[in-house]
């Protein structure tokens, strides 16, 4: 009897350390892209600065012979050295051109000399990597660019340095526009953190609509990982902006510090879209001419926060900071940071 006893406690017991919260928890990873030319975007960093993993300032461009060119924002690397904050530039082809983007890629000596050129700038600045932001239609050199960022990543890796690159969201395979460029699988197979910007699913030249409904943000997470890529390794990117169509003029970018003018001058109340898991304001201005926003608040943020914790991702990447609500950073830190567990 007395030994059932004993092996029943021993089961217990055991089952109980079992149970106990696990004492290693793996932060998301936050990722918050800055830009030198909006002080408020700066200010967000400092503000926020503790809730952010990696800043990305848009500092570097790439010309059409291959020179990198850096716009350095001393005050936020100071900002960043002070604070132990890892930065990772952003580099584009100049002007997201495609004659810029084929001049770079299609020659492979000239590929080699602008990746020991982006090698340069990370070792000399001691920076923990670089985000790739190439961007616009140059399909000609899809292959070309494939091949260059497995260059970056080859150099860079040597020196335990890391490589992001930033895509153009897609749901399904396609060669055509700006998606087309970007081979899923194979980026996915080279880089660190492999960033599917996903937003502006309504973009400037569309009808008004949702910048990034959950339905569709959720299907370019699902086509990225049905590609072989692991989802340890996929940065979701927020939206911290809206679209703005004014009649049937081109919908253009509206960051909250404007947003929140708007809204006071019109006295706006704002709506949920269902669908879209997005707010929007529709209202018609002194002109009655009509007027749509479609724009992120703390609810639509959560429920794109709920698709990182569902799928397992590496964590987000925001574009960008800007004045935004307090609330969003209370969410992000609710949702994705560590949560506290009792010690011994």
């Amino acid at each position: 009897m007395r030994l059932k006893i004993f092996a029943v406690l021993i089961f217990i017991f055991s089952s109980c350390a079992t149970l106990r919260p696990p004492f290693e928890y793996e932060p998301k990873v936050v990722i918050a892209w800055v830009v030198k030319s909006d002080s408020t975007s700066f200010l967000s960093l400092q503000k926020n600065s503790s809730l952010v993993s990696i800043v990305s300032p848009t500092w570097l461009r790439i010309d059409s012979v291959g020179n990198v060119i850096a716009d350095i924002d001393s005050g936020l690397l100071n900002f960043a050295l002070q604070n132990d904050l890892p930065v990772m530039p952003l580099v584009v082809n100049h002007g997201f051109r495609v004659d810029v983007a084929e001049a770079l890629l299609s020659d492979p000596r000239t590929r080699e000399r602008v990746a020991d050129s982006i090698l340069k700038f990370v070792l000399d600045g001691n920076y923990i990597g670089i985000n790739l932001d190439f961007e616009g239609p140059f399909i000609g050199v899809r292959d070309g660019y494939t091949k260059f960022v497995e260059l970056v990543c080859a150099k860079l890796h040597n020196y335990g340095k890391i490589v992001s690159v930033d895509v153009v969201s897609k749901t399904q395979e396609k060669f055509t526009g700006w998606a087309g460029v970007y081979d899923y699988a194979e980026l996915g197979e080279v880089v660190d953190y492999f960033i599917i910007m996903a937003y502006d699913y309504s973009g400037r030249l569309d009808p008004p609509g949702p910048v990034a409904p959950k339905w569709w943000v959720e299907e370019t997470i699902k086509f990225a990982i049905s590609q072989g890529i692991k989802p340890r390794k996929i940065i979701l990117g927020i939206p911290f902006y809206g679209r703005w169509w004014v009649g049937n003029s081109q919908g253009r970018g509206i960051y909250y510090p404007e947003l929140q003018k708007v809204i006071a001058k019109y006295n706006l109340k704002k709506k949920w879209d269902g669908k879209a898991k997005s707010p929007y304001f529709k209202f018609k201005d002194e002109n009655g001419v009509e007027n749509v926003i479609y724009f992120e608040d703390e609810r639509s943020l959560s429920e794109k926060l709920k698709l990182v914790e569902k799928y397992g991702l590496a964590g987000i990447a925001i574009w960008r900071l800007d004045g935004e609500p307090d609330e969003f950073w209370k969410i992000i830190e609710l949702k994705l940071k560590p949560k506290g567990f009792l010690t011994n």
